[in-house]
């Protein structure tokens, strides 16, 4: 019986030699113009089997992503990052913007800043009426409606413009500048280059920049993002505050997202919702508050934070 059983644990040991990355491989790829850079990893066993690395982690700069997909990150000046893994794996590289610098090329006069947030918050609660013909259906969801925001409110705002919207509010503001805004104006940093649509997770790590983690500082216009996985996970919940109410209140937009129901597929809707409701929600996870895991925080539009 003995036998048996150093026999048994011989053969778990050696099989479990086929899934140890015993060598490790780290490249950093970048392309010109694209701000976002790619840190792949590639593990091999003893035998030669590609294994994920065990336990990777980036420092040295914001970064998202897993040691089975790779890390992305976006310099804006010259750094180094470090990439670790066990069993004892550690690399440093020196990393240059290739593209990132335009990640800062936002909205450097206050007039243009205020001008882009009047428009974004007017044509969120426009769409409180009734969705505009121009917000594809296909893109209707909690993230959508913040991308639909963010490229209409840009302008600029003429007749034909609002024909093609069916804006039904009043002028909100002037236009932000022409020449303001460069890239933004078209497009967000996604891992493939400037493009006009980037999926949630990305539009927080590229577009915004986070505030904080106390909703009442919030101004019309910043974002809150939701996950039950935590800051590493696919954010899957998004809202942006609009115009307070008349006692103060701040006051927040979003829209459900779709859903798969019993009786088929939900569209989702939109919905407006006063911040002290919002901390009260049924379900915990959508309390914006500190303690809640969930909740990743108060995060602005990148063209509208200040340096």
């Amino acid at each position: 019986m003995k036998k048996i059983v150093i026999s048994v644990a011989l053969v778990l040991t050696a099989g479990s030699l086929l899934f140890i990355p015993f060598r490790l491989v780290a490249r950093v790829e970048a392309a010109a113009g694209n701000p976002v850079q790619h840190l792949a990893l590639e593990g091999r066993s003893l035998v030669g089997l590609r294994v994920s690395p065990w336990r990777a982690k980036v420092s040295g700069l914001p970064s998202w992503g897993s040691a089975k997909d790779g890390f992305y990150f976006a310099p804006i000046a010259p750094a180094s990052i470090t990439v670790s893994a066990l069993p004892r794996f550690a690399r440093t590289f020196a990393v240059v913007p290739s593209g990132g610098e335009k990640l800062r090329s936002g909205l450097s006069d206050e007039g243009d800043r205020e001008a882009f947030r009047r428009w974004f918050v007017a044509i969120l609660e426009d769409q409180l009426d009734r969705l505009s013909p121009a917000w594809e259906p296909a893109q209707r969801d909690c993230s959508g409606l913040l991308r639909f925001a963010f490229h209409e409110a840009w302008g600029p705002h003429t007749e034909a413009w609002r024909s093609r919207t069916a804006f039904s509010g009043v002028v909100a503001a002037r236009n932000p500048s022409f020449d303001s805004g460069g890239p933004w104006r078209n497009g967000f940093p996604t891992p493939g280059g400037w493009r006009p649509f980037a999926k949630s997770a990305v539009l927080r790590n590229l577009s915004c920049v986070l505030m904080g983690r106390d909703a009442q500082t919030a101004k019309p216009g910043d974002l809150l993002f939701f996950s039950r996985g935590g800051a590493h996970a696919m954010p899957d919940h998004s809202m942006a505050f609009a115009r307070p109410d008349a006692d103060g209140m701040p006051v927040l937009i979003y829209h459900t997202g779709r859903e798969q129901s019993g009786l088929g597929r939900d569209a989702g809707e939109m919905r407006r919702v006063r911040l002290s409701d919002l901390l009260q929600h049924p379900d915990p996870d959508f309390r914006p508050l500190p303690e809640n895991t969930a909740f990743l925080g108060v995060y602005r539009w990148r063209v509208l934070a200040e340096d």
